[in-house]
Parts: C-alpha cells; structure tokens; sequence
C-alpha cells in the first residue's frame, strides 16, 4: 500500500532504527508521529523531520512505566484518530534485575507488555491498519512452558540479559498470535531487522560495548535495518501473523503453535494489565 498521506506511529524513535525509518517514512510522504523515551532526543528528531502539514507530532513514553503507555495510547487515539501503520520499534536488552514500577522483569514488560497494551489500547483506531514489530531471532532459543507462565516471566536470576530479552521477544510474538486472532481486522508482522550497529548493546554494559565492537564488521546499519521495516509497512498484502528475517519469510520458535501456551501466555498478560481476556474456542 502506498504510504503517502498515511499515519504512521513509530515508537523508539529517538534513535538508531526508529529514527531512521520515521525519516524514511517522511519521506514517502506518510503523516509520521513519533514516540520516544528520552525527552531531548524524541524532539530533536521530530524537529528535524520534513512534514508539509506542520510540526511533526511527538510524545514521550518510558514503556517501565505502563501509566505512561496507556497515556501515550490515549493521547494518540485523541490526537490522530485513526493509526494505519504502528510500527512498534522500542526496546532493548536490560542487565538490571530491578523490577519495573509495575513489579514486572524489565525485559518482559519494555519488548513485550508495555507494547501489548500500547496495542490493545489503540486496537479501535488501528482497524483496518497494520502492526510491524521489530523481532529478534534469539526468541527461538527461548524455552516456555504453559504452567506456571507468571512465575516463569517473572524470574528474575539465573538468565543473563540475552536470555531475558531472548524470552520477552517470544512471548511478543505469542501475544501478537493470540490478539490477531480475536481482532483480524488489524495485521500484524514480526520482523528480525538483523543485527544492527546501532546502541542497542548499551543496556548490557561492558559486554554489550565490547560484543559491539567485535561484530561491527557484520552489523547493518541502522538505515539499512529500517528499510526491512519500511517495505513491510507498504507492502500491499502480507499473511496472517507473519514473521520475517530481513526481507524475506522466517521460521518462528515452534512454541508459537501451541495454542496452550499461548492461551496461558495471553491471559497472564491481561490479568497483569486487569483486563478481562475470554478466550474464543475457534483456533
């Protein structure tokens, strides 16, 4: 589909991919809002972007925080009316241990709840739109069982960063399977950009800077990584719950097929955002 004259969210944009496909998305004419978690850098990309019908829409959103999500849903809804493109690029790798204000394990709540509920909550002005979030392929090492989802989830020792973030991009991808099913009127894609040269490695310290470093030579760069994205939100038709490696269809964790797990796994997450998740027999 043809982007020009589109409205396109694109959170974690204050940097690395996300500001390089708002300015890709700009640039093929689409109505770009963008979201960011630092105040200072989410500005000074919407300032810089070219936009004929005036200043560039802008808000600030740390996604540990799930007040400030359903704020930012709700002043999106408000603002824009209607979303055709949310493409959904926050997140990261976190060492820390400390839980999120919300009692949640950093990892799962910034690449996995916090965006769900973003999602659920824009889900009325999204109808008939397009859902394109940025993946890792290291959800395929991640191991899930359906009992116990919560005390799973919640762990918080014994996992290195890379497994936690590894487990979180599982479950995103557990609850983008679960929620197009209940609400088909909104498309939804996963996507592993591939590895990018971007700051990503910051959360993981000293070893994220220096595994960085080592592997610069076969990073893309946050430009070319954006472009994935870009193509995916203007193709003109894409399969149900889709997931991509670069440009091209991937195999996702075979956990995305048990329909048991990702029962347990959606309900968890709606009982931890207090809403009320019924869940249809027809699969």
């Amino acid at each position: 589909m043809t982007l020009q004259g589109k409205t396109v969210v694109v959170t974690g944009a204050s940097s690395g991919i996300g500001e390089q496909a708002a300015r890709q998305l700009a640039g093929r004419g689409a109505r770009v809002a963008v979201v960011g978690r630092d105040r200072a850098r989410t500005e000074q990309v919407a300032d810089s972007l070219v936009a004929s019908g005036g200043p560039v829409p802008r808000y600030v959103a740390d996604f540990a925080d799930l007040a400030q999500v359903r704020r930012l849903a709700t002043d999106l809804a408000a603002d824009l009316g209607r979303i055709d493109v949310l493409l959904g690029n926050a997140g990261g790798a976190f060492a820390d241990f400390t839980p999120t204000v919300d009692g949640h394990e950093p990892n799962y709540q910034v690449n996995a709840l916090a965006p769900f509920l973003l999602l659920r909550e824009l889900t009325p002005v999204l109808a008939g739109g397009r859902v394109v979030a940025t993946s890792s392929r290291s959800h395929r090492e991640a191991v899930l069982h359906r009992e116990d989802v919560a005390g799973q989830l919640d762990r918080m020792t014994g996992r290195g960063p890379h497994r936690r973030y590894a487990l979180a991009k599982l479950v995103s991808l557990l609850l983008h399977r679960e929620h197009h099913r209940l609400h088909p009127e909104v498309e939804i894609v996963d996507v592993h950009p591939g590895l990018v040269a971007s700051d990503f490695g910051r959360y993981m310290g000293r070893t994220g800077t220096v595994l960085k470093h080592l592997a610069r030579p076969v990073l893309r760069s946050p430009a070319a990584a954006a472009t994935t994205l870009v193509k995916l939100a203007e193709a003109p038709a894409l399969p149900p719950s889709a997931y991509f490696v670069r440009d091209h269809r991937g195999e996702p964790s075979k956990l995305v097929e048990d329909e048991g797990l990702v029962t347990a796994v959606y309900a968890d997450a709606c009982r931890r955002l207090h809403v009320i998740y019924q869940e249809q027999p027809e699969r």
